[in-house]
């Protein structure tokens, strides 16, 4: 096989059958900057990322009916999609027989629509691609947590509250980490690499003494001090990223600024179900790739559950939290109940019934916090089995091959997601849940590119 057929394969997924139509060249640009603009968009402003996304899944539904090419999927793709189509199939039929049609019509809608992202993503998209614009704009709205965390106040609240962040953050920390590992294996430079990691801590270290300064009572001499010294440090970080290049470039500029950036965000936010998640799926990351990091990751979390104070003091407060009136026991009881009474699901987004049920919960809370049991409650057994048989068949897809190291990452991401989805409905807040369709997307897309590449290789070597 030639180059230009190897290059007819890999951009295949862009062409009409036979020859490119009049608007398949202007469409594949739309895609080009649409896709890594909404994905650098969901961690700033959920509207703006909408506004982004429902153009590009409207056109993709129109090439998928005018182009052959569209409706083609992978064995491993339909292995994952199927189950996930027979859940969306059983949150419908859970919604017709449950306890009210109308009220959660609207966010089904919204379900199966957003849901597009993920053909989007899987034909235009690169994993790298998605991964850097989303943690470009992570990054962006961790800034804003530490500020609004080390001077409460001050800034005005522009992106995403604790709760959303702290859901998207439980799957951006572990692909940081897993994006950081793939481009240092690529540098093959462990020595820059471990001279940024030094960097980046010290950030870290900075970044949390600034956002806790206010618990320590520390006098406004030091507190000054140490904004001087965080600023040193922060620019020292940037300055040596600008100075490395290619993958040596991304490793500086995720291990010294991004990844201490995300994770500050992380634990000034306090919410425990995403420590949990990001510990779990950073934790098996690094069992298959760096065992000894692994020891480090438990002493660290460890010094830090034992030394902050306001981390300390929430994880003390875990089992008060869970047994107060109205709290996570009296939620996950109900939930339980109405899952033996309605086997077939409430109906999707139907959970707010838990406040007739339990008046002692509060009003804000219109669901059951844990993804198990509103995915139980809402669309039954079947329902929770369905989408199990999903979350399986792609933590298979991402661990089939443990050389692709952004493939395990996402895995451990996916992992991380669900971890703190046991505490959480995580999958209930569409800025998590498009974020995680936009990855499989991607994480399917790169996939193609590589068996793409693989057969050219076999071909021309033949």
């Amino acid at each position: 096989m030639t180059g230009d057929s190897t290059s007819q394969i890999r951009h295949s997924r862009h062409e009409a059958p036979g020859s490119y139509s009049a608007l398949a060249r202007p469409a594949s640009t739309i895609f080009s900057i649409g896709c890594p603009l909404a994905a650098f968009l969901i961690p700033l402003k959920l509207s703006l990322a909408y506004a982004t996304l429902a153009p590009l899944i409207i056109l993709w539904w129109v090439s998928f009916f005018t182009n052959a090419q569209q409706r083609s999927f992978s064995i491993a793709e339909r292995r994952t999609l199927v189950p996930l189509l027979l859940f969306f199939l059983m949150c419908a039929i859970s919604s017709l027989v449950g306890v009210d049609f109308r009220h959660g019509l609207s966010a089904l809608i919204s379900l199966f629509f957003f849901a597009g992202t993920i053909p989007v993503f899987l034909r235009y998209a690169p994993l790298t691609q998605t991964a850097a614009a989303l943690l470009a704009g992570q990054t962006i709205a961790s800034a804003h947590s530490f500020l609004d965390a080390a001077f409460p106040g001050t800034f005005p609240n522009m992106f995403q509250g604790k709760v959303t962040e702290s859901g998207q953050l439980a799957v951006s920390a572990v692909l940081a980490i897993s994006l950081m590992w793939h481009f240092a294996a690529r540098e093959g430079r462990m020595p820059a690499t471990r001279r940024s990691l030094a960097l980046g801590g010290a950030l870290l270290l900075l970044l949390l003494a600034t956002s806790f300064r206010a618990h320590a009572a520390l006098p406004p001499n030091t507190t000054v001090a140490m904004c001087a010294a965080l600023l040193a440090c922060f620019l020292a970080s940037v300055r040596r990223s600008l100075r490395a290049s290619g993958a040596e470039q991304r490793v500086c500029l995720l291990a010294s600024v991004q990844i201490p950036l995300l994770v500050c965000a992380l634990l000034v936010n306090l919410k425990r179900g995403p420590w949990l998640g990001v510990l779990v799926g950073c934790a098996l990351f690094f069992a298959v790739y760096a065992k000894r990091v692994l020891a480090g990751l438990v002493a660290a979390s460890c010094i830090a559950a034992i030394s902050l104070e306001p981390i300390r003091d929430r994880l003390l407060a875990s089992y008060e939290h869970f047994t107060i009136s109205g709290g996570r026991s009296t939620m996950w009881r109900i939930a339980l109940d109405l899952a033996s009474e309605y086997p077939l699901g409430i109906g999707y987004h139907n959970s707010g019934i838990v406040r007739t049920l339990a008046p002692e919960i509060p009003p804000e809370l219109k669901h059951f916090h844990s993804n198990v049991l509103n995915i139980v409650a809402e669309t039954g057994w079947l329902g929770a089995a369905f989408f199990a048989w999903f979350i399986v068949t792609l933590l298979r897809s991402c661990f089939v091959d443990r050389r692709n190291i952004l493939a395990v990452g996402m895995g451990c991401a996916i992992v991380s997601w669900q971890t703190a989805g046991l505490v959480e409905y995580n999958i209930g807040d569409s800025e998590v849940l498009i974020l995680v369709w936009m990855l499989v997307g991607s994480m399917f897309f790169s996939m193609r590119e590589e068996r793409s590449e693989a057969a050219g290789a076999t071909s021309e070597v033949a």
